[in-house]
């Protein structure tokens, strides 16, 4: 079942039995199990909510055997739980605990399609997959949260606010809530609120320039940086976004050295798994070293802004110039 499903499944009341949650959407994961958590009158939680993190199979067992105490679910969290070979040891508990347990598995990113848990969860139809909402998904949570503070925000500016943000709940629901204290109560969001206010509404914009630079085309990359500099935007900021940028990249490209693929490399990587696959994309036009040039040379910005040496924008289009940007990998 998809995170919807589950959700649904959730409101509804929980069967006794193994579920298995995992993909990449964490935010809205993680609201799935407080979700959860609320079901259980609070003074009751400590006895039928119980978080355990790594367990061995017989310690899972005697969690998931113990009975509920005045209520008929008993919810466990299981978390850090390795894929693998090891992986069967744990099926018996989780097709054999007691019926008024409810047993979470959680597992963080998406699992392999050859992970031994996820064949277990779809053989027992008891999978449930967080992968990233869809844009449309995104802008309905954002008109809700607004109308529960008291916030109007209309399709239009919702689908604006989704848009500069992305699709990865924990941003959108930082800036979301920016916006909200932003209008307060009885305010109405506009594309002009978003502009203010939406932190990403800049990154986009460096982030669009850099692909200009990385994709064989630094003559309109320069315009951008010149018109990013004319609204205002500052150089430190624009070389600190860049800088960690071109490490992403670095990292990336430690592991197309390596002879590793996208899907591998962006799965270790911290951040976004959309950004950390462009990121890997974007790299296979460096060379470790060109990377490595770059970072060096952005984080010198701040020191020859102090010293006098160098006005920051000029050094800034300086270092973007000198570089050999090609439109092929390498």
């Amino acid at each position: 079942m998809n995170h919807s499903e589950f959700l649904k499944l959730i409101r509804t009341g929980l069967p006794g039995g193994t579920f298995v949650l995992h993909g990449d959407e964490e935010y809205v994961k993680a609201q799935a199990l407080k979700l959860i958590e609320n079901s259980v009158e609070q003074d009751l939680r400590p006895f039928n909510v119980t978080s355990v993190s790594k367990p061995a199979p017989a310690e899972l067992s005697e969690v998931c055997d113990t009975m509920p105490l005045f209520a008929d679910r008993r919810f466990v969290f299981c978390h850090g739980l390795a894929d693998g070979a090891d992986a069967a040891k744990y099926f018996p508990c989780f097709e054999e605990h007691s019926p008024e347990t409810v047993l979470l598995v959680v597992i963080k990113g998406k699992l392999a399609a050859n992970s031994a848990l996820l064949k277990f969860a779809k053989k027992r139809e008891c999978e449930a997959l967080f992968d990233p909402l869809s844009e449309l998904e995104c802008a309905k949570w954002c008109i809700k949260h607004c109308a529960e503070a008291g916030v109007n925000l209309d399709r239009s500016a919702a689908s604006v606010l989704v848009s500069r943000v992305g699709v990865d709940m924990a941003n959108l629901v930082s800036e979301t809530d920016k916006l909200i204290d932003y209008v307060g109560p009885g305010g109405s969001v506009t594309n002009a609120d978003i502009d203010v206010c939406s932190r990403a509404a800049l990154d986009v914009r460096i982030f669009d320039m850099l692909d200009m630079f990385t994709y064989g085309k630094p003559a309109d990359g320069i315009q951008a940086l010149h018109a990013l500099l004319a609204e205002g935007s500052e150089p430190m900021q624009i070389a600190s976004f860049l800088s960690g940028r071109f490490k992403l990249m670095l990292e990336a490209r430690r592991g197309i050295d390596a002879g590793q693929r996208k899907a591998e490399v962006a799965s270790r990587m911290e951040g976004n798994k959309y950004a950390n696959e462009k990121a890997y994309d974007a790299a296979r036009r460096f060379t470790r070293e060109e990377l490595l040039s770059l970072i060096s040379a952005l984080s010198d910005t701040a020191f020859l802004k102090v010293s006098g040496a160098f006005k920051d924008d000029k050094y800034l289009e300086l270092v973007l110039l000198r570089h050999p940007w090609r439109a092929n990998p390498v």
